[in-house]
Order: structure tokens, then C-alpha cells, then sequence
């Protein structure tokens, strides 16, 4: 389940409001590593990777890997730089 802060909402939707979760397992077969997922502006170069749902007002791409956990968007912003970011996620 995603959801969105109110920040990260408006800021979705002032930069198009279309978004995709960048969601890659990185390691071997013996001690696989899950990153939090990135958050990435527009669609994605293989959509047919993500289901599509539309959440707030935001078109969202989520890749059908991507472990079914609370996730909340949020904004960061340092030094004046602005960008989404995933909270409540959990290294399995």
C-alpha cells in the first residue's frame, strides 16, 4: 500500500504527476540485498515491469517485484534540492 504526504502530493502533481518506483534486488544467490526503492519522475522504460494505479491524483507505476508493505512518500529537501523519497520500508 502507497501513500503520499500532503508535500509529496503537491509536489507529484506540480512535476507532472506521474511517477515510478525504481525497485532493484542487489546481490547474489547467497545474501540477496532489497535498497529501498527510488522514486523516479514519468513513466517507466518498461511499463509492462509495474502495474499502474492512480493514487491522490498521482499516476503510479509500482513494479510487480516490489514486496506488497506500507510505503509512505515523502519530501526531502536539502540545501534547496527537492526530491521524493520512500519511508516505512523494511530490509528484508
Amino acid at each position: 500500500m502507497l501513500t503520499f504526504s500532503p508535500e509529496a502530493k503537491l509536489y507529484a502533481l506540480d512535476n507532472g504527476g506521474m511517477m515510478f518506483l525504481e525497485y532493484i534486488i542487489v546481490g547474489d544467490c547467497c545474501v540477496p540485498y532489497q535498497p529501498e526503492p527510488s522514486v523516479r519522475m514519468g513513466k517507466p522504460h518498461n511499463p509492462d515491469q509495474y502495474r499502474l494505479e492512480s493514487i491522490d491524483g498521482v499516476t503510479v507505476f509500482i513494479p510487480h517485484t516490489l514486496p506488497r508493505v506500507p510505503l509512505v512518500v515523502h519530501l526531502s529537501t536539502f540545501m534547496g534540492f527537492k526530491r521524493l523519497v520512500i519511508n516505512g520500508w523494511r530490509h528484508c
